[in-house]
């Protein structure tokens, strides 16, 4: 694998930084604790470097309706290759930067915040961030299946651009949020196209959540977000998934193709915890606005959602933070380093997306073309995980989907079979 000289320049600024830090210690002492890595800690000036490895393989098994061919795969890849640094100036300051390679492609950046905390239940963040989604808002490293799913794909925005303010107490958070695109998308004005006007992608989440119970063994968490987008001059919004995996782009089989002009969601979470089981779902509701320049119609509704249980016979419990409203790392009760087993979760989960508003019966070929993928996903996933520690783990995941599209021949099964080699820290 090539590694981006960005990136080498990144672990080269971490050193540089904890030098720094090793030297002010002559003033103050510097404590070290283990959070996965070293974390010096030197008054109220903190620093760590940051990082991931996730390994995958991935085989699939993809049966279409003639004369489209049916086929296998089998692939075995990086999953992402992260690295990164994070740390606070005092107690008021803070700030993270983590980037690396996806799937094998370019080095880009991930999370990328500067926080401000004007006290404690309160922060003000601007950088490349999440706002909503009780998923989405759980790091990957920490999500009990591999992939989000469609709901990944379609709901909560994941990193972009954003400034975003958030009040929180012992069981409740409040979150609003200016949002735009990826920090790693190019610039929209370009006036060498001879369009010096244009506009970027603009929008706004506001996202509460509410843990009514929050005892030792059992925790209940509610929520919910509402979200507004326009996306100016860069591409209509496309709603589309893959078969609960990040495997392939070839492999969206269900697609709006890019019809959004604006868009505007409404979206509903719940989690239950009682000891070491667990029920988690969300569901969302997309009105889209569409691009009548592209395929003049009514406006559709995309509508997605997932609720999956977990079970842990090792007795862990989730971590769940409602401070936060998101759930953490695991932890282990008895590791490895500790001369124990490890934990093992196993889980289920059901998958829905219907996007069957956004086809058209009527109009141009090209239209019709463009949303002959409009269809109707569900997918069943069964999943084991095993940690040694709370910073490793090995997963494996089986899905089987079905998708059902309006466009002649256009229907898909796909069998999926997962398993990765996750460390960070």
């Amino acid at each position: 694998m090539k590694i981006s000289t960005s990136l080498l320049g990144g672990a080269g600024l971490g050193a540089v930084l904890a030098l720094g830090l090793g030297a002010s210690a002559q003033a103050q002492e510097t404590t070290t604790a283990w959070k996965g890595a070293p974390q010096w800690t030197n008054d109220d000036v903190q620093f760590k470097v940051r990082g991931r490895i996730l390994l995958d393989y991935v085989y699939q098994k993809v049966d279409r309706v003639a004369p489209l061919p049916d086929y296998k795969t089998s692939n075995i890849r990086g999953r992402q290759v992260f690295l990164g640094v994070e740390g606070k100036l005092n107690n008021s300051i803070a700030y993270k930067a983590e980037g690396g390679a996806v799937n094998g492609g370019a080095w880009a950046w991930d999370d990328v915040v500067i926080e401000y905390k004007p006290t404690e239940m309160t922060s003000i963040m601007v950088g490349n961030i999440k706002a909503a989604g009780l998923e989405n808002m759980t790091s990957t490293r920490f999500t009990t299946f591999m992939d989000r799913g469609p709901y990944g794909d379609m709901g909560p925005d994941s990193y972009v651009l954003s400034v975003v303010g958030k009040a929180n107490g012992m069981n409740w958070t409040v979150t609003g949020a200016v949002q735009g695109a990826s920090i790693n998308n190019a610039d929209v004005n370009n006036t060498a196209t001879g369009n010096p006007g244009s506009t970027e992608r603009a929008g706004g989440t506001v996202r509460v959540t509410y843990a009514p119970i929050l005892t030792d063994i059992d925790k209940l968490h509610l929520g919910a977000y509402a979200r507004y987008r326009n996306h100016g001059d860069e591409s209509a919004f496309a709603f589309a998934g893959r078969p609960n995996t990040n495997y392939g782009d070839s492999g969206r089989y269900y697609t709006t193709g890019g019809v959004g002009n604006t868009d505007t969601t409404i979206g509903a979470e719940a989690a239950f915890i009682h000891k070491n089981f667990s029920v988690q779902g969300e569901y969302s509701d997309i009105k889209v606005n569409r691009l009548q320049t592209v395929a003049a119609g009514t406006d559709p509704h995309v509508k997605v959602g997932y609720v999956f249980a977990s079970f842990w016979p090792t007795g862990e419990m989730r971590n769940y933070d409602a401070t936060k409203g998101e759930f953490g790392r695991p932890k282990i009760l008895d590791p490895i380093t500790a001369g124990g087993f490890g934990g093992v979760e196993l889980a289920v989960r059901y998958d829905y997306a219907d996007l069957t508003e956004a086809y058209k019966t009527a109009g141009s070929a090209a239209a019709r073309t463009l949303s002959q993928d409009a269809g109707k996903y569900t997918a069943w996933t069964v999943g084991a995980n095993y940690y040694p520690t709370a910073y490793a783990r090995l997963q494996a995941n089986y899905t089987h989907s079905k998708i059902n599209n309006p466009g002649p021949g256009r229907d898909v099964d796909a069998d999926t079979f997962q398993m990765r080699a996750q460390i960070d820290f």
